[in-house]
Formats: C-alpha cells, sequence, structure tokens
C-alpha cells in the first residue's frame, strides 16, 4: 500500500503538468482590431472558447501533445493550426482574414444555426454587401437580378409591388428583418419599397417551402434582411442619390462600439416627383415622400451575452393618377386619383446568451404598428394592424447533432375604420409554436436537417409541419442537397388581386374558409470547376410546390377551390470568375398553373422563362464596373389576354476615391416600357381602370449617387 502512494506521488507533478492552458488574442490581419466574440476549438477534445472584450480566451485542462485548432469568427475565414503542448510562450496571436467574395466563406443566419453556407443542406442564396451597394434606392432592385423571383408591380398609379418566388403569389412569401417577420398580413402592403439598404450586410434567400422555419406565410420561402453590427473600428456613411425621372434619396448610417455599449442608427428619406412618363396624362410614378429612422442599442454584457434593442419607424406618402389632380386642377373629368398613406412603427428586442460547448440561448421579441389609409375619387379605407413576435430557443450539440428547439408565440391584430369603407372585415389571429430542429453530420460527405414545427392557431386549429433535407457530397467539388417540406398559409383578405381589384370591393371572409396548406419539394446539383486561376461553379436545381385549397378571389369574395395550385421547375445558374473579372448567367423556367380553372390554367403574370446575365469587372478599392441584361418571356394576363415578351439592359459604374464612392448608372438603356407596347388606361378618364402591370412602366432611369465613408 505504501508503495503505491510513492508511485502516485511520483507521478502527481507530471500528470498536473500535462493539463495546459491556452490562451490567445485574435485579431484583424489587416487592422490588427481585437476580435471580440471569435471562436477557438479543439475538435479531438471537444474543447472551445470565445474571446472576450480585450479580444483573449482561454482554454484549460489540455492534455500534452499536438491538436488541430479551429479559429473562426463571423464574417472571417476560418483559420485551422497544428499547435503542440506544452507551449513554450503565451499568448500566442492569431491572425484572421476578413471573408473574400467566394461562397463558401459566408455565414447565413437564416436556418437559425449561424452555419457556413457551404455546411448547411438546405440552398440559401446569398447577396452580399458589395451587390447590396450597388442598387441604393429600394431592396426591389436587388432581388431582381435572383432567378425565379419576379418583382411584381401591383398597382399603376402607386408604384406598390409584391415579391413573387417561383410562380407564386406574393402574398406566400415571407419578408423578414433579422429574423423577425414585420412584414406579414396587412403590412405587406408596401413593405419592400419602404425597406432602405444602407444598413444591411446581405440578403439570404430560400426558396420553397420554409413553414417549419418561421411558421405561416413562408409557403414560397422566405427573404431575410440582415443587418450590419456594431464593431470598434467606427462607420459613418452618407448616401445622397438622385435620378433622371425626379427621384432622390438622402441617407445616413453611423455605427460605433464603445466596449460593452453598441449602437447603430439609420436615417433614410426618398422623394419622388410625379412623372408621366409616356404623356397619356396619368402618373408612371406616383408622388411619393418617405421618411425611416432607425436606432438599434446594443449592450454586450460580457463575452458570450448581448442585448439588442431597436426601434424602427416609416412614415409614407404617395400619390398617383391623373396628372391634374395631383397638380390639384380637379374637374369633372380630371378627377381620378390614389392615394396612400401609411405610418410604421417596430420595436424589436434580442437577447443572446453563448455558454461552453456550443449551446446558446435566445429571446427576442418585436411589436408592430402598422396603419394605412387608401383614399381614391370614389372610396375610402383606412385600417389598422398590431401585431407581435416572441421567441425562446436553444441551441445544443450533442455528438454529430447539433439541435434547436424552442417555442414562439405570434399575434396579429387588423382592425379597420368601417365608417369609411362600410365593412366588418376585423380578425384577430394567435398563433403558438413549438419547433425542434437536428443538423446532423454523420460524416464529411453526408449532412442532414429535420425539422419539425407543429402550430396552433386560434381561428384554423392545428398544423403539423416536417421538413427534411439532405445534403450528399461526391467529391470536394461536386455536391447535390435534396429536401422536402410542408407549408400552410392563413386566410386574409390581403393579396395581389385585392391590390388590383381595390381592397374595399372585396367582401369579408366566409365562416367556412380553410387555411390554405402546401408541400414543396427541391433538388439541386452544384459543381465547381478550377481552371487555372478561373473557377467555374454550376447550380441546377429543381423545384415543385402544390398547394391545397388555395384561397381564390371570385369578383368580390374569396372562395377556397377543391383543385390545387401547382407550380414546377427549375433554374440554372452559372458563375464565372478570374481574378477581378466575373460573369454570372442565371435561367429559370416555370410552369405555374391553377388546376382549378380548366379554361385559364395559366396563374397570371407568370413568365415561364426569365434569363439574366451579370458581366463585372472590379479593381478592389478603385472602381467596378457590371453590365447587366434581362429577359422575360411572354405570359398570360386575366381573360386569357398574352402579353409581349421584353428585355432590359443595364450599365452600373462605380468610382472610388478614398472615403467618397462615385455611382453612376443607366438602367433600361433602350427605354422598354409596356406603355410603347399598349394603353394602360381603359376610359372614360374620370374613372378609369387600367390593365394588370408586366412590363417596367418607367422605362429608361440615369441616377448619379454618392456615397461618402467616414
Amino acid at each position: 500500500m505504501l508503495k503505491k502512494i510513492i508511485v502516485i506521488l511520483a507521478f502527481f507533478p507530471l500528470l498536473a503538468q500535462a493539463q495546459n492552458t491556452f490562451k490567445v488574442v485574435i485579431k484583424d490581419s489587416e487592422t490588427k482590431e481585437k476580435l471580440i466574440g471569435a471562436s477557438a476549438y479543439i475538435k479531438t477534445l471537444k474543447l472551445g472558447a470565445t474571446t472576450d472584450t480585450s479580444g483573449t480566451l482561454v482554454i484549460n485542462k489540455i492534455p500534452n501533445g499536438e491538436y488541430e485548432i479551429v479559429f473562426s469568427y463571423i464574417g472571417y475565414e476560418k483559420s485551422e493550426k497544428e499547435i503542440s503542448f506544452p507551449l513554450s510562450k503565451q499568448p500566442i496571436e492569431i491572425l484572421l482574414k476578413s471573408e473574400s467574395g467566394e461562397l463558401a466563406d459566408v455565414i447565413v443566419t437564416s436556418t437559425r444555426t449561424n452555419s457556413r453556407i457551404e455546411d448547411i443542406p438546405i440552398r440559401v442564396e446569398v447577396i452580399g454587401e458589395e451587390e447590396v451597394k450597388e442598387k441604393p434606392s429600394n431592396i426591389s432592385k436587388i432581388l431582381l437580378e435572383s432567378p425565379s423571383i419576379q418583382v411584381q408591380q401591383t398597382s399603376a398609379t402607386n408604384g406598390n409591388v409584391s415579391i413573387r418566388l417561383q410562380g407564386l403569389d406574393g402574398k406566400y412569401t415571407q419578408i423578414l428583418k433579422d429574423g423577425f417577420p414585420l412584414y406579414g398580413g396587412f403590412a405587406q402592403g408596401l413593405s419592400i419599397m419602404q425597406i432602405p439598404p444602407l444598413d444591411l450586410k446581405q440578403v439570404e434567400i430560400i426558396k420553397g417551402s420554409a413553414s417549419s422555419l418561421y411558421g405561416s406565410d413562408a409557403i414560397a420561402g422566405i427573404i431575410n434582411l440582415i443587418s450590419k453590427q456594431p464593431q470598434q473600428k467606427r462607420e459613418l456613411t452618407f448616401l445622397f442619390n438622385q435620378t433622371s425621372l425626379q427621384g432622390n434619396n438622402a441617407d445616413a448610417y453611423f455605427s460605433k462600439r464603445w466596449n460593452k455599449f453598441g449602437l447603430t442608427f439609420l436615417s433614410a428619406n426618398s422623394f419622388q416627383s410625379a412623372v408621366d412618363v409616356n404623356k397619356d396624362n396619368f402618373s408612371d410614378l406616383p408622388k411619393t415622400q418617405t421618411f425611416n429612422i432607425a436606432p438599434t442599442f446594443f449592450y454586450f454584457i460580457d463575452s458570450s451575452t448581448t442585448l439588442r434593442f431597436g426601434l424602427n419607424g416609416t412614415t409614407d406618402n404617395r400619390i398617383g393618377g391623373d396628372m391634374q389632380v395631383i397638380s390639384n386642377k380637379t374637374d369633372s373629368l380630371h378627377k381620378y386619383f390614389e392615394e396612400n398613406i401609411s405610418n410604421r412603427l417596430s420595436s424589436q428586442i434580442k437577447f443572446d446568451k453563448k455558454f461552453e460547448h456550443g449551446k446558446s440561448f435566445t429571446f427576442k421579441n418585436s411589436v408592430s404598428y402598422f396603419n394605412r389609409t387608401i383614399n381614391q375619387s370614389n372610396s375610402t379605407f383606412k385600417g389598422t394592424q398590431i401585431s407581435s413576435y416572441s421567441e425562446a430557443s436553444y441551441i445544443f450539440s450533442m455528438r454529430n447533432h447539433q439541435f434547436v428547439t424552442g417555442v414562439n408565440f405570434i399575434t396579429e391584430n387588423f382592425s379597420e375604420d368601417s365608417s369609411k369603407s362600410h365593412q366588418q372585415r376585423n380578425y384577430n389571429y394567435n398563433t403558438t409554436g413549438i419547433f425542434l430542429q437536428d443538423d446532423w453530420k454523420p460524416t464529411e460527405k453526408f449532412s442532414l436537417q429535420a425539422g419539425l414545427r407543429t402550430d396552433y392557431q386560434n381561428q384554423f386549429g392545428l398544423f403539423v409541419l416536417p421538413r427534411l433535407a439532405v445534403k450528399y457530397k461526391f467529391t470536394n467539388v461536386f455536391y447535390v442537397r435534396v429536401g422536402s417540406g410542408f407549408g400552410y398559409k392563413v386566410p386574409t383578405i390581403f393579396s395581389t388581386a385585392s391590390e388590383q381589384n381595390g381592397i374595399n370591393t372585396i367582401q369579408p371572409l366566409s365562416s367556412s374558409i380553410k387555411a390554405e396548406k402546401s408541400i414543396g419539394f427541391n433538388i439541386d446539383f452544384n459543381y465547381k470547376l478550377i481552371i487555372g486561376e478561373a473557377s467555374i461553379t454550376f447550380n441546377q436545381s429543381f423545384f415543385a410546390t402544390q398547394i391545397n385549397n388555395p384561397l381564390v378571389l371570385d369578383t368580390f369574395n374569396f372562395t377556397n377551390k377543391n383543385l390545387p395550385i401547382l407550380t414546377a421547375g427549375f433554374e440554372s445558374n452559372m458563375r464565372y470568375r478570374l481574378d477581378e473579372f466575373q460573369i454570372f448567367a442565371a435561367y429559370s423556367f416555370i410552369d405555374a398553373q391553377r388546376k382549378y380553372d380548366a379554361s385559364q390554367s395559366f396563374i397570371p403574370l407568370t413568365p415561364q422563362h426569365k434569363l439574366n446575365v451579370d458581366i463585372i469587372f472590379e479593381e478592389e478599392q478603385n472602381y467596378s464596373v457590371a453590365f447587366e441584361a434581362f429577359y422575360l418571356s411572354s405570359m398570360f394576363r386575366d381573360n386569357d389576354t398574352k402579353t409581349n415578351d421584353y428585355y432590359t439592359f443595364g450599365i452600373i459604374f462605380q468610382k472610388h476615391i478614398k472615403q467618397f464612392s462615385i455611382i453612376t448608372s443607366c438602367e433600361n438603356i433602350f427605354d422598354i416600357r409596356q406603355t410603347r407596347f399598349e394603353n394602360m388606361i381603359i376610359p372614360p378618364t374620370s374613372t378609369p381602370t387600367f390593365r394588370q402591370v408586366y412590363a417596367p412602366l418607367d422605362g429608361r432611369v440615369f441616377s448619379l449617387a454618392l456615397r461618402i465613408k467616414l
């Protein structure tokens, strides 16, 4: 017994010495700025830590030996280093490079796991910050470049648009801001035109059913707008934009972190004069005044805990119609107008807490107020929507699984001023949801994401929404993803059809109305080819969505149809990159049918063919030139009328001079307009109706923007 004690005591100093402490400082490779919240992880030991406010992290209890340590930070390239213990000198310094333009370096948040885009089995398209900067006016211009996305103008007079994914109506696309659903229901009406892009880091797009991730409204997919976060290096940017059609923007963005506190502040203001491009005495661009202010406050409680609180306020006034009415020269013949007055105020609060071993807890809440008044020559409508979104989620890992589980509660209350419309169309919806997501990666080649959401809606009952996505990596340059999921849409009277027909003509929903339900499927193939210093990436995807119990407007009443809506098609994407030179080409084919209508089975305003090409040359920190071209095939409208096909071309030039950037562009160089093909106005002038919009109304537009970054 005594000998055993002596042996243990003899080896005790060696055992103690074998438990090493690893201390490291992580910095930006160019600015040498310390990175707060960067991480280091030793996979074989399952040990990791994140840097504190001094950019330092410590990992304890590391045995002697050689280990591969992965250093990472959102927005930076991963660094993997072999380090032997014990170390002779500490702390060591690790420099991380800011991420390049390669797709694999992008971090996406829309799947709730903050994963690298190359690691997830769901196809997520990302529009990066540099691409966002090219379109300083509004988000709709940015989204145009994605295949199978159609920016559909729903009114010839007020300029309102909806975003359609894969041939489906805009009501099936959910628009998020940092994961908050602020633009649904009644509030979707003018949302995309009111969102300024100056504070955006990137735009993430998931096409196909995403209801298991975010619930109702995401049958066609989601568009998630991701804001910039404050850094220790101050950002102060001013943007001024002027167009040849009497439109201008004046925006400002500020961002700064002071140790434990951070602030971002956005002020965006746009003005557009009423313009009659084709000289028919009706506005092709409405008179618009939009003001947006959005302060967001950050409190970094410690290196692993963050509290964020933001406010967003927007007021938007627009009037279109007879140009004499807009100029206050009304008479018995010239009296038609449509005026939209909308006000939006929302709050967002988010609490994040990170724990050891990749565990984290998030709570977030938003409350949104939206009020809109529509004044026309013979009617008035006024409605208010108050909605809220609350969610608590927890992320944890077990072996090769990363789980996300949580609950959320959504409220949506709509009320209208019945003294103006003489209708009773109020509703009060509450939805409670529970969700579980499992990201499983058993091997380097195979990964799976399985999700299950159960929602209980106070008016329409229980919805069970499973989703499955699989990725298999055949080689380092070729992989395949397959996915399928269920979705649903809670009925409301607000849709593209309501906007086009006039909201005051729509009757209240009957008690027999049912929720729309969907199932979607997608598969895509991805290949990357390296030829010398050039790279070519290919993506070929196929998709199909079926919507059962579709809610359809029959003259003045919404009804459920007993046969489905079915859309199917494919996308082909190619990107060629050689140093500063890039070519991006995309083609989409969509077969969108409403099976309930045998005589007119087409879905109106859905082109079967869309082709877009971008050619870009960029000399970093100096200048860039981009040429873009779009082609849309002919499409059907209601009443079986077929449209012309059309194409547009544009060019954008950017020049950087120290803190200044000058952006000049010409959109629609050859002045392609629907009014060149046909008259938009159906008489009489005093009470006109309008043809459905399928092509641009504004035509050729020159713009000049000045960005000042101090």
